[in-house]
């Protein structure tokens, strides 16, 4: 990824594809503490965090098993979106957090007007999840040396 695409939300799109993208997208305002997504529901949607911040926890029985903390740029649903599969993990907000909701129609309305945007956006996509997976594994790595 060249540097200044790290800044943007989904770094294989064209900036103004970006923006057309985002600005089709319906926002949602969060309370702390609300759940904005619950574990194994089907989903159809991608969602970005447009400020505030959520954490990301695995129900195993009543115990909630942290998984992650999502900040503003930061993106979720997009395994379900990909796949298909219900959710795995439930997201709630931390703090007063606006989400913007990327819905599957506009999507399609997107590839249909741009001509592989589909590609770009799950290229963008795969890069968000390949880097999730190297913080992962370095995590890993660190507590096994310290151990």
């Amino acid at each position: 990824m060249a540097s200044s695409a790290k800044n943007k939300t989904f770094p294989f799109l064209d900036p103004a594809e970006e923006q057309t993208l985002l600005a089709a997208s319906n926002l949602r305002d969060v309370a702390a503490e609300e759940v904005v997504l619950d574990q194994g529901v089907s989903l159809h949607a991608l969602f970005v965090i447009q400020s505030g911040s959520l954490r990301v926890e695995r129900m195993d029985g009543d115990m909630a098993i942290p998984l992650a903390t999502m900040y503003e740029g930061e993106f979720f649903g997009e395994m379900s979106f990909v796949d298909g599969d219900p959710t795995s993990a439930r997201v709630i907000a931390d703090e007063p957090t606006r989400l913007l909701i990327i819905e599957e129609a506009v999507i399609g309305r997107m590839t249909t007007q741009h001509p592989g945007f589909d590609a770009r956006l799950y290229r963008s996509i795969a890069a968000m999840l390949a880097q999730r997976l190297r913080l992962r594994e370095m995590r890993m790595y660190a507590d096994q040396s310290w151990g």
